[in-house]
């Protein structure tokens, strides 16, 4: 049988365990607004950007996981030519032709996903504006 003792510790380590708890969840709440507070300051009134609605962005959703094998190569070739950035960032001594070198390198990786992406959002809403989307597309 507990004695009181025992009793009251766990009592204590219960609430402790609860308020690190309350005490992580606020100050994951204060990084959450001091970040969008930085986007605003930032960008503007425009960052609170639109968003499409809860059916269209489903839709999205289910066609970028539906061209995953497509996506997943361009994402890693896009990390790794970030990785590559960084490299020729931190290289001593500091050679700033490999850095454009590396920064053009992710202008082209990250322009190839993104035309991508356009590919596979334009498909996905033209589906869901009743359109046929052309195979191959």
């Amino acid at each position: 049988m507990d004695t009181p003792k025992k009793r009251d510790r766990g009592r204590m380590v219960l609430i402790g365990v609860l308020a690190l708890s309350l005490m992580g969840n606020a100050l994951t709440l204060g990084a959450v607004l001091k970040l969008r507070a930085v986007r605003t300051e930032l960008i503007g009134p425009t960052a609170a950007a639109p968003v499409f609605p809860r059916a269209e962005r489903r839709a999205l959703r289910a066609a970028l996981s539906a061209r995953a094998d497509d996506l997943r190569p361009r994402l890693r070739a896009l990390v790794d030519a970030r990785a590559d950035v960084v490299r020729a960032g931190l290289a001593r001594p500091f050679d700033r032709a490999a850095v454009d070198t590396a920064m053009d390198g992710f202008r082209t990786e990250l322009d190839a996903t993104v035309v991508l992406l356009q590919t596979v959002i334009g498909d996905s809403l033209q589906a869901q504006a009743g359109q046929d989307v052309p195979p191959g597309d």
